[in-house]
């Protein structure tokens, strides 16, 4: 999924949790990055190169970065959202997102509200230590992907899907309506194709 793709993408690095050495190495090349607030400052640590740093500059104002910085200033959503935006303004509409473990409730369930609020043309991937989160919505439908037999994942409608299918599972739906649940919890691929498609927001979470 990461590979190939003609579309202008982009690394962002959160201030959650470090993540794990070998989660980064599995991502190739982060570039460009930027730095999401505070997450410059555990970037650098590791020696990457971050591009810009954007957000409302709060945990990183008493830092010295190499990178350019740039203060968004909307209150009305999360440093993570502003920067998405800002980002997609500027022709970027693949986010590969990293640094998002950890932290208080709040700051966890941001993470998703921003799957939720950013805008569904825009193709985004949450990189845990232990699994790797796809966004789906209706602006990219009917997504698959390539998975190994009894790989086990999870699907969450993270808003009402009226529609929402599931194929190549051993728990397939067609076409069936979904609300935020457990339902979606601890499935296992048949091995091949897993294809998904719905008419809401959809988060595919992948363990490793």
């Amino acid at each position: 999924m990461l590979e190939g793709s003609e579309e202008l993408r982009a690394f962002l690095w959160c201030n959650g949790d470090m993540p794990s050495l070998e989660m980064i190495n599995s991502l190739g090349g982060l570039t460009p990055l930027f730095g999401v607030d505070g997450g410059t400052k555990k970037a650098e640590s590791c020696g990457f190169l971050v591009e810009e740093t954007l957000g409302d500059l709060d945990s990183i104002k008493e830092y010295e970065s190499d990178s350019e910085m740039k203060k968004l200033n909307d209150d009305s959503c999360s440093d993570l959202t502003k920067t998405i935006l800002e980002l997609s303004k500027r022709g970027y509409t693949v986010f590969d997102i990293l640094g998002i473990d950890g932290g208080s409730p709040g700051h966890i369930l941001g993470i998703w509200g921003t799957m939720v609020e950013s805008p569904v043309q825009l193709e985004i991937r949450l990189h845990h230590n232990n699994a790797t989160s796809y966004r789906i919505t209706p602006g990219n439908n009917d997504f698959q992907i390539n998975l190994e037999k009894d790989q086990l994942f999870s699907a969450y409608a993270l808003t009402k899907c009226e529609k929402i299918s599931i194929r190549g599972a051993r728990w397939e739906l067609d076409n069936d309506s979904l609300n935020m649940s457990t339902r979606g919890l601890h499935n296992r691929a048949n091995g091949g194709i897993l294809s998904i498609k719905g008419d809401g927001i959809i988060a595919l979470i992948i363990e490793h």
